[in-house]
């Protein structure tokens, strides 16, 4: 090799590196922000489930729990001949409103539902608030009473139903979270 050959040699083989390390870096990079993407995907998807579906529907279950025991200590002070009047009031102004509420959300943004599955405790909310909205409707417009028909009731998990998903999805958030950060090992 004569002098000239040697510093083209060693300018190729350092080119070469320096291509190979810039693609190794590059795809590197690449697949890290990929990642990244794919985690604030995941975390933007469980936002939306807690914002418009979970949060909401949550919050509805309360009311109707609070509007329960307000009219429960209501009745209790009312006289026996006007507790009839004040229960379908309380349904007509608070029961109602909130429940409707509860079968729009469910119509509308059931398909946030966590793992897709729906809980068979929101198949039982939806007969019972129908179920409830059948009798109130037909007692007060109809002046029709069913007295021995085997209504639906509350159903006791859908509550739990609710607050699972809420803990799972912030469970799983908090954990891409910890994915985002940057490794210090």
């Amino acid at each position: 090799m004569d002098k000239t050959t040697v510093p083209i040699i060693v300018a190729s083989i350092t080119a070469a590196v320096t291509i190979v390390g810039w693609n190794i870096s590059y795809l590197f990079a690449k697949r890290r922000e990929d990642r990244t993407r794919r985690i604030e995907s995941s975390i933007k998807q469980l936002d939306r489930q807690f914002e418009e579906f979970y949060g909401p529907l949550h919050s509805l279950i309360e009311q109707i729990f609070n509007v329960w025991r307000v009219r429960r200590t209501l009745t209790e002070c009312i006289p026996q001949d006007k507790r009839d009047a004040v229960e379908i009031f309380v349904w007509k102004e608070y029961f109602l409103p909130l429940h409707s509420d509860i079968r729009e959300l469910l119509k509308t943004k059931l398909y946030l539902a966590e793992s897709g599955k729906i809980p068979e405790s929101f198949r039982d909310y939806l007969e019972h608030s129908m179920q409830e909205l059948f009798q109130k409707r037909l007692a007060n417009e109809l002046d029709v009473v069913i007295k021995d028909a085997k209504w639906k009731r509350w159903p006791q998990a859908f509550e739990k139903d609710v607050e699972n998903a809420i803990d799972s999805i912030m469970k799983k958030r908090e954990s891409l979270l910890r994915d985002l950060e940057p490794s210090t090992k």
